[in-house]
């Protein structure tokens, strides 16, 4: 419910004191119109700052003075109600549609939505505590209007990179800034890391424990985001943990079980008698003067393959498996006198479908806040430590994998083990040998993060207060690679290679406020924040690595044991950002608002002569129903027409760019030397995005609430990476050149069907179109990849390859379409030519859902979508469509073209692929269109009746899957049609369908 959301401002009303001379106790219950208890409603004697609020009961006592007559009782969301004093009363409070149904944390500070002139989006922890994704971020898919997640793997803890309203840069940064109670943290994973360039590093997102998050806002538009400066450009997520509350001490236990398993897809691989047959007419095709299919098929099967005509063996059945889900979260939550606690022990362990990838999390979490009656003090600290075990998700494929072996390397007619019950073919990358817990790979992160978050704000009276934070982000990361002496090819030639990596980051940030809020001749409210901030951010990694492991037999594979030097590094670096702001709102009547925000940011990583830039925003809003002519309305009960402008920036790039950069180790004839790696441009300055905002908000019979924002938001300056003459040496620098355009809309819609004492249902939807743009690059001639173009005109996912056209009917030849446009066709690969053949930004995504209640039970289910995009898999050759000895595809065996199936789905089999029908070309590219039912959850919550007997307050007993099942395109072939931001699919790791039974118990 709302009214959870905004206990926080009820209880800020625990300062007020009752006076006890000649007092009447009064007690009573605050309900709302369906008879539930309003937790947290303010009940204060009129006139006076003498007050409580309700317990979880919603029951009140209070000492009311001998003057006292009248009691008020409000709750943000609903009308306040001004009652007799008794010695009990029972209060219904309504619900009020123009009041605050809920807050929205901005920068530096929270603000009521009802004169927020921005653009966000909030979830609370309903949303969140229905995933069992490690990392919280993924909740906001189809949550969240405007936030795109772009991950293809499944690997429990992996990164993926979030676009918010689309790209919004050519080379520099395009993910989110993320904050965390009010600090900015290192989100980014490390580019120098073992696990790079694999696709399988470990996101620091994930060690956030989801359990201690209350909410979390989504900042899109420039009232939203400037006052964050050059850090804003690719939106802000703000992430609010839990904090103590009025009421009584509650002590809170959820204990989750389950597993994981497939999720529904088509890659369903040929069987041995299959593929044999398949890999005999390919043969015979391509040498018809040696060979008969049934010669070929004797030869394939007796002397190649040695296969005994019989056995079939399911290679990627044989790595992966029923993954164990575990998660336990205890924590405690209350408030005494005027020191509000939350404290939390959460443990995760899970493991991953494939063999060898797991994640395991300890964290915990203590927030304080106390007042006085001048005076706040609080800290909000938190500390994870969390191991992860996986392997190589590369898009270009990594033998060592055991995906990719199971794959590309495996065959159905080779079993898994020989003879003697030893692995079989360790030559050729056995993945049940590379994932052997004893002798096979490693790959382990291993990953700490400590915040530490203490504050302090002074109330001097008048509405005027200052506040001082600091925050404090450590990342500490190990990563071990091991590759094995006894079953990895390339690891026995070094007899067992080992590397270590290690990094420490850190973002400590300070910021000073001084703020005042008025309200005067009671219509005009101000508030006006000035501010300072200084931020330093800290990185450094080393790097060891060594072979020979003489007893790596016995399984002894640590890096100490091993006995020859392959090399080492150092490398340190920091960058440090400088800032003042400010931020004004003024609103008349509770009708027109407006806002205004500055920034003014100086980087070191820019050049010397251009290192500050200024950020600014504005913004205005209209609350129509606060008019006369619909003041009266009962269909129409809310609406809002608002607009804004501004601009932000981006400085993700490498924090010495702009400078002439040496570094060491290019040692010559045993001197030590340096080289340039960059060099020093002193005008490289700020990307710099402006960003425009029109949208409305409307409310119909208090039920129905609709949502809508038109953006455009055009990024100039862009950094973009420009070649530089080889006879430098160095390969390219940062110039300001590019520019890059989205535009697009949002619509979001929730309404409340029904709300009766026993039954509610409520449902919501909604629709995010985003058209992304290149206006500009550093020259007008495109930047053209083998599948894949960037020309200005153009958006940047732009797929750009040959077409198919389908089988030759006559011949079995593949066929593509010979010019840029028409329809004439070609067998001849190389005479086609390119096409723009769509790109990989879904043109329509969004996410809908209903959730239900009856008695003591309820039932939610959600959905996902995308709409438009397309996804291209460049490793098809390789994965079930090659036309070599590799695993095909069942229905490539079954319907590739022969002479008597000529009206096949697939180009005839041939070995050696002679007309390239496996080459790059539109046919792997396939519609990326998918509706996902991501999440169902039944729950049952016992009667108080029998639990309070236990001394339980709540007892809820639920079950929940997560991707139950996915509805993909018809020609869409694959483990997901979610990709990475590019587009393209590559030995994926499988989709995961998660089913938990869990127990949530309040005391």
């Amino acid at each position: 419910m709302m009214k959870r959301f905004t206990m926080t401002a009820a209880c800020l009303l625990m300062g007020m004191t009752a006076v006890m001379a000649q007092n009447t106790k009064v007690t009573g219950q605050v309900l709302d119109e369906n008879g539930e208890p309003v937790i947290g409603a303010s009940v204060v004697v009129k006139g006076t700052t003498i007050g409580t609020v309700t317990d979880f009961d919603g029951n009140f006592t209070l000492d009311v003075p001998s003057n006292g007559k009248q009691l008020e009782i409000s709750y943000v969301g609903m009308k306040t109600k001004q009652v007799g004093v008794a010695s009990n009363i029972n209060a219904v409070l309504e619900s009020d549609s123009q009041a605050l149904d809920e807050v929205v944390v901005t920068g530096y500070g929270v603000q009521k939505k009802a004169s927020f002139t921005g653009a966000a989006s909030i979830i609370g922890e309903d949303v969140l505590s229905k995933k069992t994704d490690a990392n919280f971020v993924k909740a906001l898919e189809g949550s969240v209007p405007g936030v795109q997640m772009n991950n293809s793997s499944s690997m429990p803890g992996v990164w993926g990179s979030i676009y918010v309203r689309g790209r919004g840069s050519l080379n520099s940064g395009t993910q989110p800034l993320y904050v965390i109670d009010g600090m900015p943290i290192d989100s980014d994973t490390d580019k120098n890391s073992l696990n790079s360039e694999s696709n399988n590093q470990l996101d620091p997102m994930s060690t956030l424990n989801p359990s201690d998050i209350e909410n979390i806002t989504v900042l899109k538009d420039a009232a939203a985001t400037a006052i964050y400066g050059s850090r804003a450009a690719n939106g802000v997520i703000i992430v609010t943990t839990k904090k103590g509350k009025e009421g009584k001490f509650n002590i809170n236990l959820d204990i989750k079980q389950g597993f994981v398993s497939m999720a529904n897809n088509n890659m369903d691989f040929a069987n041995a008698q299959q593929s044999m047959n398949l890999f005999a007419n390919g043969l015979a095709a391509s040498n018809p003067d040696r060979y008969t299919i049934e010669s070929a098929y004797n030869y394939l099967a007796d002397d190649y393959f040695g296969w005994d005509r019989k056995s079939s063996y399911d290679w990627m059945d044989a790595i992966t498996r029923k993954g164990y889900y575990q998660d336990y979260n205890l924590n405690l939550q209350g408030k005494q006198g005027n020191t509000g606690y939350y404290a939390s022990l959460g443990y995760l362990n899970t493991e991953g479908l494939v063999r060898s990838s797991d994640l395991e999390r300890f964290s915990g979490r203590l927030n304080l806040d106390s007042k006085f009656n001048w005076a706040t003090i609080g800290i909000n600290t938190s500390y994870s430590y969390s191991t992860q075990n996986g392997f190589s998700l590369s898009t270009s494929g990594s033998m060592s994998s055991p995906i990719t072996a199971a794959i590309s390397s495996m065959l159905p007619m080779y079993p898994y083990y020989d003879e003697n019950g030893d692995y079989a073919n360790v030559n050729l990358y056995n993945p049940l040998a590379l994932t052997d817990e004893t002798c096979g790979e490693l790959n382990e992160t291993k990953m700490q993060v400590i915040n530490l978050n203490p504050y302090l704000q002074i109330d001097f009276g008048k509405g005027i207060y200052a506040k001082t934070t600091l925050g404090v982000n450590l990342n500490d990361q190990t990563q071990y690679q091991y590759w094995s002496a006894q079953y990895n090819p390339q690891g026995m030639d070094y007899n067992g290679l080992g590397q270590l990596y290690n990094s420490k980051s850190s973002v400590v940030t300070w910021n000073n406020i001084l703020g005042w809020n008025y309200t005067f001749n009671e219509k005009h409210n101000i508030g006006v924040m000035v501010g300072q901030e200084m931020q330093k951010k800290s990185y450094h990694y080393e790097y060891f690595a060594k072979s020979d492991f003489p007893f790596a037999s016995n399984g002894m594979r640590d890096l100490t044991t091993a006995g020859t030097e392959q090399g080492s590094e150092y490398y340190k670096q920091e960058a440090r950002l400088a800032s003042y702001f400010m931020d004004a709102h003024y609103s008349y009547a509770d009708k027109y608002y407006a806002s205004a925000s500055f920034r003014r940011d100086g980087s070191s990583v820019f050049g010397a002569d251009k290192r500050w830039g200024n950020f600014w925003s504005v913004g205005g809003k209209w609350r129509l129903t606060g008019e006369d002519f619909l003041a009266d309305n009962s269909t129409l009960t809310n609406a809002t027409l608002r607009a804004s402008y501004g601009t932000v920036g981006n400085q993700e790039i490498d924090w010495y760019a702009a400078r002439g950069f040496y570094s060491a180790g290019y040692n010559y004839n045993q001197i030590p030397g340096m080289r340039p790696t960059s060099i020093e441009n002193r005008e490289l300055t700020w990307e710099v995005s402006k960003k425009l905002d029109v949208g409305f908000d409307l409310s119909l019979i208090n039920r129905i609430n609709l949502g809508f924002d038109f953006y455009n938001e055009e990024t100039s300056d862009a950094l973009f990476e420009v070649p530089l003459s080889m006879t430098t040496g160095l390969a390219t620098t940062y110039q300001n050149i590019g520019k890059i355009r989205n535009r697009g809309i949002e619509f979001s819609v929730n309404a409340s069907l029904m709300q009766q004492k026993d039954f509610t249902w409520n449902i919501f939807a909604n629709l995010t179109w985003n058209k992304n743009r290149v206006i500009k690059l550093s020259t007008d001639e495109p930047l053209e990849y083998t599948f894949q173009i960037i020309e200005q005109g153009r958006p940047y996912s732009q797929f750009y390859m040959k077409e198919y056209a389908g089988v030759d009917r006559e011949t079995g030849k593949p066929l593509w379409y010979l010019n840029e446009d028409g329809d004439e066709t070609t067998s001849d690969y190389n005479a086609a030519s390119k096409r723009y053949v769509g790109n990989a930004d879904p043109k329509v995504l969004g996410g809908f859902g209903t959730n239900l209640t009856w008695k003591d039970f309820d039932f939610n289910i959600n959905f996902n979508y995308r709409l438009g995009g397309k996804v291209y898999d460049s490793g098809a050759s390789f994965t079930g469509f090659g036309m070599a000895f590799r695993t095909p595809l069942e229905d490539v065996a079954l319907n590739s073209w022969t002479p008597e199936n000529k009206d096949a789905k697939y180009p005839q089999y041939i070995y050696g692929d002679p007309y390239k029908a496996s080459q790059t070309s539109s046919r792997f590219l396939y519609n990326g269109n998918y509706l996902r039912i991501s999440n169902i959850t039944l729950g049952y919550t016992l009667p108080k009746s029998l639990t309070q007997k236990a001394f339980i307050q709540r007892l809820r007993a639920y079950v929940s899957v997560d991707n139950l099942y996915t509805f993909t395109a018809g020609d869409f072939i694959g483990y997901n049609p979610e990709t990475s931001a590019n587009g393209v699919i590559a030995w994926q790791y499988p989709a995961t369908c998660t089913f938990i039974g869990g127990i949530q118990l309040t005391f």
